[in-house]
């Protein structure tokens, strides 16, 4: 099963803004979201205004998105540098 995976206009910019070495760790982290989109290091956001999006971690990169089963597709909104405010 082939997920498509979609980059919000936000999380596009935020990913441009990142070192390269970075935007390749994250590149890959996306293709192999595309295999399955809940492997690895996943956990649902439980608070704040990301409540009920997913979070995958990537080094010290959180890539938020939301999943549509009945479509197969995987909403990327933000990829974050994880920080104590990085969730609020």
């Amino acid at each position: 099963m082939s997920w498509a995976c979609s980059l919000s206009r936000q999380a596009a910019k935020q990913l441009r803004g990142l070192p390269r070495e970075r935007r390749a760790q994250l590149a890959q982290a996306i293709n192999d979201m595309e295999r399955d989109p809940t492997s690895g290091d996943v956990r649902p956001i439980k608070s704040g205004k990301l409540k009920g999006a997913l979070r995958k971690r990537v080094g010290p990169c959180r890539i938020v998105y939301s999943v549509d089963p009945s479509s197969e597709q995987v909403d990327i909104a933000a990829i974050l540098t994880r920080s104590g405010t990085t969730y609020r």
